[in-house]
């Protein structure tokens, strides 16, 4: 199968010989060359390691605010302080579609110490979850049915100066009378640290007990003050919110983009710093590129007008000098993902970001490498564009007559 362009029959063997001597004219002049090269693979390279960090940020902040954080949603009593059954309400709630998994939540005023130095604090109690609000930065988490054990924000344990095994006093301030409490609804304990804990939530500053216990003490045994709600799907978070409001009385259903902004903006300028993070690529691959192949093609005037000479048409030569472009990103690219491959190993092993449990290291996937490679291409088809047609364009008897 042939089709006419210009003066040159286009065949399968037509299309290799224009790459061929795309590449012969290009190789020609190495410094256009080896600087093209370096543009590109610079770009790529440091894109790559963009987008393997920037990835890996959004992910830590999603797996740290919400699966170890407060939940896709916070469901919390619309006029009392509490559930008077909580534990009921989770069931009911992880009966709606979407829903992963439901945890009721039983906060109290407080303050933890030792001897007469007391710091005042939130003490939480969580029913069984496999996402707790924190991770376990030493020692371990609390067992099942353990009253005597507690585990400690980092901070609060650094200013307090405990450790896993030390004792520490504990103080709970109670709204109503309950059991073993003292008159003025003060629970006073001694309890042992169990392990130390930390995260993005606010985990390094409060504490955590067993929920039974707690309840217990309390003298409300089933309530709670909230019911932490986790989805299976992140961003269906205020469609479920609203289903929940509309289908359980008494409710006050948040979702996650409403209830914490922080996150919210945080995600928003993570996707603002990678959007310009490839608009500077994009400047940086096609400034150089659009200016070396247009100084190139000034060069070959004489050599396109010897190739329109001998019957090669103005897309032929459009095609040659656009195919160069294409040929120099396929050099490019590879070079680029060697370096976007040995800068994400850097950085896996020299985190740019971390603060206790939270740690950011680049993925390694597919896409870190696939999407900066195809935005590079794209530009350098574009860049490369210009020089092209304006090889295209040149005038073969006045190059061969030296007139232009």
């Amino acid at each position: 199968m042939t089709s006419e362009s210009g003066g040159v029959r286009r065949t399968p063997g037509n299309l290799r010989l224009l790459l061929f001597l795309a590449r012969r004219s290009l190789f020609s002049s190495r410094l256009t060359l080896v600087l093209l090269t370096i543009a590109i693979a610079a770009g790529a390279g440091m894109q790559i390691a963009n987008s393997a960090n920037l990835d890996a940020f959004q992910h830590v902040l999603l797996e740290e605010g919400l699966a170890h954080g407060a939940g896709d949603i916070r469901v919390e009593p619309h006029e009392a302080s509490r559930f008077p059954d909580g534990d009921a309400l989770a069931s009911r709630l992880a009966t709606f579609p979407g829903v992963r998994a439901t945890v009721p939540i039983l906060v109290y005023p407080g303050a933890v110490g030792t001897h007469s130095r007391f710091l005042g604090t939130p003490v939480y109690a969580l029913g069984p979850t496999s996402s707790p609000p924190f991770h376990v930065s030493a020692g371990a988490a609390l067992a099942p049915g353990d009253r005597d054990g507690i585990l400690v924000g980092s901070t609060l344990a650094r200013r307090l100066g405990v450790a896993p095994g030390d004792k520490l006093e504990l103080r709970i301030i109670f709204g109503a009378a309950g059991l073993a409490i003292d008159e003025d609804n003060l629970g006073r304990y001694t309890m042992t640290v169990r392990g130390i804990v930390s995260g993005s939530a606010g985990a390094y500053r409060f504490v955590f007990v067993d929920h039974a216990f707690l309840a217990a003490e309390s003298g409300e045994p089933t309530a709670a003050s909230a019911i932490v709600v986790h989805l299976d799907d992140h961003e269906a978070a205020r469609e479920t919110a609203l289903q929940l409001a509309a289908n359980v009385p008494g409710i006050d259903a948040i979702g996650w983009r409403e209830d914490d902004p922080y996150l919210k903006n945080y995600l928003g300028a993570n996707k603002t710093v990678s959007s310009v993070s490839y608009v500077m690529v994009i400047a940086a691959v096609s400034v150089p590129m659009w200016a070396l192949l247009y100084i190139h093609v000034l060069k070959r005037r004489r050599e396109i007008g010897i190739l329109a000479s001998l019957g090669f048409g103005r897309r032929e030569v459009f095609a040659i000098y656009l195919l160069q472009a294409l040929v120099v990103v396929a050099i490019g690219c590879v070079f680029g993902s060697v370096l976007g491959l040995a800068l994400i190993l850097y950085f896996q092993a020299n985190p740019m970001f971390q603060w206790e449990t939270l740690v950011v290291r680049p993925v390694l996937t597919v896409a870190a490498f696939v999407g900066p490679s195809l935005v590079i291409t794209l530009t350098a088809l574009i860049a490369g564009s210009y020089p092209a047609w304006r090889a295209a364009r040149t005038d073969p008897a006045k190059v061969l007559r030296r007139l232009d």
